[in-house]
C-alpha cells in the first residue's frame, strides 16, 4: 500500500495532496485545500494537518512550499523534500530519532540570507534562525526542548526545503546554532551532486478511511486554527476549511484558535477578542478550583474565607450571571500581582488567569482609543464614556427616561445600542455583610470584576461600571465583597 501527498502552492492559498493507493489497480485521490475568513475571503494557508483517524496517523503540510512526501510500508522516519534543483537541500537530520538535540546539514549552490524554521505537529513555528552562509554544505545543531514530530524548513531567493524530525526527549530550550562546514555523503554519492534526497514513511491508505483536516493561517498577526473537516476520503475533492475571525478587526470575534473554554466542572464559555487580549465573555461560574478543590458556598460563619455566592442569592441566576466571589477565593492562596500578565491563575481555568490593575487598564485604554468605543452626547465630550460599550444589550434596570439627557450613554438607556467591544458586561450586583447583615446589593443595576492586584491592607482593585454611569471605574473594594470574575488568557 502506498500513499503520495504532493503540495503545490496555487494563489498562495491553496495546498493540494495526492493519494495513491493500492486496490487491485492504482488509482489516485487528489485533495485541494483552499481557506476561508468569517467573512468568505480567500486566507493564505501556513499549514494543513492531515488526521487519518482509521489508520491511526498525521502528517503537517506546509505552505508556500512546493514539496512532495512519499510514503509506503516500511519503519523509517520519512522527510519532506523539494521538488525544484538543488540550489538548496536540507539533508535528514542524524540520529532521528533523537533524544534532545540532533544535527542537520545544509546544501546551498547561491549567495543570499536563508531562513530555517522548525514547527511543531500543529504548524506553529517553535523557532528561526537566520544566516547567510558561503555557497557550501553547513551544519548546524537542533535544539528541541519537547517531545514531538516537527518540520525543519530552509528557504532562500524563493526556493526551499524540508526534513521531518522525531524529537523523543527534552533539551535545553528550542534552537538553531550554526555548527561549521560540512560535507555528507548519501550512498557514496555527495549531496552537492544529488538533484534530491528521497525517504519513506509509513501510512497507509484505503478508500473510505476516516480523515480529520484543519489549517493555521496568520490573521491579523496572530496564528489562527480552522475549524475541522471530518470525513470518510472517497473521491477527490476542494476541501474548504473556515476560519471563524475576518481579515481586519478582530474585536468582538471568538479569541482565534481559542473560541471557547472549559472549566473545572466542566462548563463552556465563549469567548471575544479586545485589542490584542483575549477574555471570557461570560462570567465564570465554577464551584471548584482548577486542582478540584471545592470553593466554598457563603454562610454566616465564614465571611472571612474564601466564599462563593449566587447573585441576589438566587441559585437561578448563576447560569447567565455566573458566581460572585470574595477577593480570598478568587486568588486560592496566590501573592497579589501588579504585572501584565498577571500570572496569578487563582480561580481561572488552565491556560487562564485573574487580570491584573494594569490589564484592565489596558482593556479601558484600548476601548478608549477606539472611536466607535466611545459614546458622545452633551455630557460627554472626552473618550470616558465607554461604559455603554462594554455593557451587555440585555439584563440592565431601565434609567428613568423622564430624566432625558443626564442618562445619555449610559447602560441603562437605550440599551439595544450597548455592546459594541462584544465584552457583554452583565449587572450581576454585589454581595457583601455589613453590621451583621448581609446585603444582596444592585442586582441589574451594576457589575464589577475583581483584579490580582491589592489596593491597600484590606482593599484590592476591582474593575466595572453602573448601568446609570458612562464610564468604567478601576476603583478599591473590600476584600470580603463578593463580585464577579472575568478570566483572560494567557
Amino acid at each position: 500500500m502506498q500513499l503520495k501527498l504532493i503540495i503545490m502552492k496555487k494563489l498562495f492559498t491553496l495546498i493540494s495532496i495526492v493519494l495513491l493507493f493500492a486496490t487491485g489497480s492504482a488509482q489516485t485521490v487528489t485533495l485541494t485545500f483552499t481557506g476561508l475568513d468569517a467573512n468568505n475571503q480567500p486566507v493564505a494557508l501556513d499549514s494543513v494537518v492531515i488526521n487519518n483517524l482509521t489508520k491511526g496517523w498525521q502528517e503537517t503540510l506546509t505552505t508556500p512550499d512546493d514539496t512532495v512526501l512519499t510514503l509506503q510500508n516500511g519503519t523509517g522516519i520519512g522527510d519532506v523534500e523539494t521538488m525544484c534543483t538543488s540550489s538548496l537541500l536540507l539533508s535528514q537530520n542524524k540520529p532521528n530519532p533523537f533524544d534532545g538535540t540532533t544535527k542537520v546539514n545544509l546544501m546551498v549552490t547561491e549567495p543570499g540570507i536563508v531562513t530555517l524554521d522548525i514547527t511543531d505537529v500543529n504548524g506553529r513555528i517553535v523557532r528561526t534562525n537566520r544566516v547567510r552562509p558561503e555557497i557550501g554544505t553547513h551544519q548546524f545543531r537542533v535544539t528541541l526542548s519537547a517531545p514531538g514530530t516537527y518540520v525543519m524548513t530552509a528557504r532562500q531567493n524563493g526556493k526551499s526545503s524540508s526534513v521531518k524530525m522525531v524529537c523523543n526527549g527534552t533539551g535545553n530550550g528550542n534552537k538553531i546554532e550554526y555548527i561549521g562546514a560540512a560535507v555528507e555523503t548519501r550512498h557514496g554519492t555527495s549531496l552537492q551532486t544529488k538533484s534530491h534526497a528521497r525517504n519513506l514513511t509509513d501510512n497507509p491508505f484505503d478508500l473510505g478511511d476516516e480523515m480529520e483536516y484543519f489549517g493555521f493561517a496568520t490573521i491579523n498577526g496572530v496564528t489562527v486554527e480552522s475549524q475541522h473537516v471530518t470525513q470518510a476520503q472517497n473521491a477527490s475533492e476542494t476541501i474548504v476549511l473556515t476560519f471563524a475571525v475576518s481579515q481586519g478587526n478582530t474585536d468582538g470575534m471568538p479569541c482565534p484558535g481559542t473560541p471557547t473554554l472549559t472549566d473545572i466542572d466542566g462548563n463552556v464559555y465563549n469567548t471575544v477578542m479586545i485589542g490584542t487580549q483575549c477574555w471570557m465573555k461570560e462570567n465564570l461560574r465554577t464551584t471548584h478550583y482548577p486542582d478540584n478543590t471545592v470553593i466554598p458556598v457563603y454562610d454566616t460563619t465564614n465571611y472571612h474565607d474564601p466564599y462563593r455566592y449566587a447573585p441576589n442569592n438566587v441559585e437561578n441566576n448563576v447560569a447567565a450571571y455566573g458566581y460572585l466571589y470574595s477577593w480570598k477565593a478568587v486568588l486560592h492562596g496566590a501573592n497579589p500581582s501588579t504585572t501584565n500578565p498577571s500570572g496569578v491563575q487563582g480561580i481561572c481555568p488552565n491556560g487562564w488567569h485573574v487580570p491584573s490593575y494594569a490589564e484592565w487598564t489596558q482593556l479601558t485604554d484600548y476601548v478608549k482609543s477606539q472611536s466607535e468605543y466611545v459614546c458622545f452626547c452633551n455630557l460627554c465630550e472626552n473618550n470616558y464614556c465607554i461604559a455603554k460599550s462594554l455593557a451587555a444589550a440585555t439584563g440592565w434596570i431601565e434609567n428613568d427616561t423622564t430624566m432625558g439627557t443626564n442618562y445619555c450613554c449610559t447602560p441603562g438607556t437605550d440599551q439595544a445600542a450597548n455592546n459594541a467591544t462584544g465584552f457583554s458586561g452583565l449587572p450581576a450586583g454585589v454581595h457583601y455583610r455589613e453590621n451583621y447583615t448581609e446585603h444582596c446589593f444592585a442586582f441589574g443595576g451594576q457589575t464589577y470584576f475583581w483584579s490580582s492586584t491589592a489596593y491597600d491592607a484590606s482593599r484590592a482593585y476591582q474593575f466595572g461600571f453602573m448601568g446609570s454611569q458612562r464610564s468604567a471605574l478601576c476603583n478599591g473594594n473590600l476584600r470580603e465583597y463578593a463580585i464577579s470574575v472575568r478570566c483572560v488568557r494567557n
